[in-house]
């Protein structure tokens, strides 16, 4: 009898649990971050974003890198835990230029990071070792000897 009690009460939690609701689950996003009423802002704010550093990159491009001691680099972006996302190079002809423009983008990237709550692997970024020309591009030279172009 204490057995069917438990049976019955278990039978009707579970019979209570169930949706009312179907859910058409081939309309939801995958993502939290796709959800329709983010995903237009989003994307226009990533756009501008990549906007602002294909700027800046192409700054840096009109000056080819022949001698690393003229060049310089600088963290840039904001990683949603905090810290630089990555570093960049640049000619110390063109810092006047150039630093104001790396800071605008990782304010942007900081507001942009606090608004649609992203999370990251918060792991640390390093700085690179130094810099180095190879076929008129500066190069950024790391410690772990991974080595990154940058145009």
């Amino acid at each position: 009898m204490k057995n069917l009690f438990i049976l019955a009460l278990a039978a009707l939690s579970l019979a209570s649990c169930k949706s009312k609701k179907a859910v058409d689950t081939e309309t939801l996003p995958k993502d939290i971050s796709l959800k329709p009423e983010n995903n237009l802002s989003q994307q226009d704010d990533r756009e501008d974003l990549t906007r602002i550093i294909r700027e800046i990159d192409a700054l840096i491009a009109t000056e080819p890198c022949t001698d690393s001691s003229e060049w310089k680099f600088a963290a840039i972006g904001a990683k949603p835990c905090g810290g630089p996302s990555s570093y960049i190079a640049y000619p110390l002809k063109l810092e006047d230029e150039i630093l104001p423009r790396i800071e605008h983008f990782t304010a942007m990237q900081t507001a942009f990071n606090k608004k649609y709550n992203l999370m990251s692997d918060c792991a640390m970024v390093m700085p690179p070792n130094g810099i180095r020309c190879e076929d008129g591009k500066a190069i950024l030279v790391s410690g772990n000897s991974e080595e990154s172009a940058i145009q």
